[in-house]
């Protein structure tokens, strides 16, 4: 996840890789699982480049990004001998590398954490720099089972603004929204975590 300063918050880095990397493993195992081998990704708001890294196992070639110095630099102290690179920068940014667009862009549990003035460009600019576009994030409105509440208990830890990002989120329907601004292709849509978490894979509009 992504701050949106490069200071990042007070969690970013090996708090964040302690506490809530742990409790995604199967969520980075869904994404890995379900695209091809060998492909170029970008992960957008990588965080602490677990997802990146486990990417990359299967021979994708795999560029990591986040605005938080401090997820950038556990990222790369933790890299080991994993072929993920990782920069930091504003995904809002992007531009297509010279190589031409990117395979695939995932990004995870991100969006709703940022203001909701900038949910759309940030989606709008993966879809203008990958292929398809992986988004993971939270279902709206939240189901009020196990996993649900452990969400909403995540959420409130992480403190009072993040907590707020996600009720912005959860009255904004989510990613429901933000389908109908862009206008996005959808080429699937799931959901997993007892219904929490809702999985789309999206191409550009015409593609």
């Amino acid at each position: 996840m992504a701050g949106r300063t490069e200071a990042g918050h007070w969690y970013d880095g090996p708090v964040y890789a302690a506490v809530v990397d742990r409790m995604l493993d199967g969520v980075r195992n869904y994404v890995a699982g379900h695209l091809p081998a060998g492909e170029r990704v970008l992960d957008a708001c990588c965080g602490t480049g677990a997802l990146s890294r486990r990417l990359a196992e299967d021979g994708r070639t795999v560029v990591g990004v986040d605005l938080s110095a401090r997820h950038i630099r556990y990222a790369r102290s933790h890299a080991g001998s994993s072929s993920a690179r990782f920069r930091v920068g504003d995904v809002a940014e992007l531009t297509v590398p010279s190589a031409g667009p990117y395979d695939v862009a995932t990004i995870v549990l991100a969006l709703h954490e940022m203001p909701r003035e900038l949910r759309g460009p940030v989606l709008d600019r993966l879809l203008a720099v990958a292929r398809r576009v992986m988004v993971v994030d939270f279902v709206a409105p939240m189901p009020r089972n196990v996993a649900g509440l452990r969400n909403r208990a995540t959420e409130l830890a992480a403190g009072w603004e993040h907590f707020a990002a996600f009720r912005d989120w959860q009255a904004q329907l989510g990613l429901g929204a933000l389908l109908e601004r862009t206008g996005a292709t959808v080429e699937s849509d799931r959901t997993i975590d007892a219904g929490t978490l809702r999985v789309l894979t999206l191409a550009p509009r015409g593609a």
